[in-house]
């Protein structure tokens, strides 16, 4: 029994170009199904990133915008004081909040900018890519 296919438009048979359709149709809906949201418990996404510390992370977890607190001991050294900004979901859908970190006695120049995100139960942080660094490395 002869086996008869259709020629589509660009000469690509009929059955072929379904399948393909259909693979293009399950990969979008496959990307599009978990909105690009991790499952919250993946620091990797965070490169660089931290954990804050539990005296840090009792903080963020309450902290408002324009809260302060001084920490002795913090991922960013010791005698710091934590400035919060701004709180906001991120893309990845974990809370994160900006943060001004000074070093006490040091010059407000000094003054960093990090970024904290709750991941999990935790708190990490990194510096913002936005900010420049002091010594740029030649790798």
């Amino acid at each position: 029994m002869p086996i008869f296919y259709e020629r589509g438009v660009n000469g690509i048979g009929l059955s072929k170009g379904l399948a393909s359709l259909g693979l293009c149709m399950a990969l979008m809906t496959g990307c599009a199904s978990n909105g690009g949201q991790s499952s919250g418990t993946d620091v990797s996404a965070m490169y660089g990133a931290t954990p804050t510390g539990e005296q840090v992370s009792a903080f963020l977890d309450n902290a408002t915008p324009g809260s302060i607190a001084t920490f002795p001991k913090s991922p960013w050294g010791s005698n710091v004081s934590v400035i919060v900004q701004d709180r906001y979901f991120a893309a990845s859908g974990r809370l994160c909040t900006h943060l001004d970190v000074a070093r006490e006695g040091a010059p407000p120049s000094a003054q960093q900018a990090q970024l904290a995100c709750l991941v999990g139960d935790a708190w990490y942080t990194q510096r913002l890519v936005t900010q420049a660094l002091a010594a740029p490395s030649n790798r």
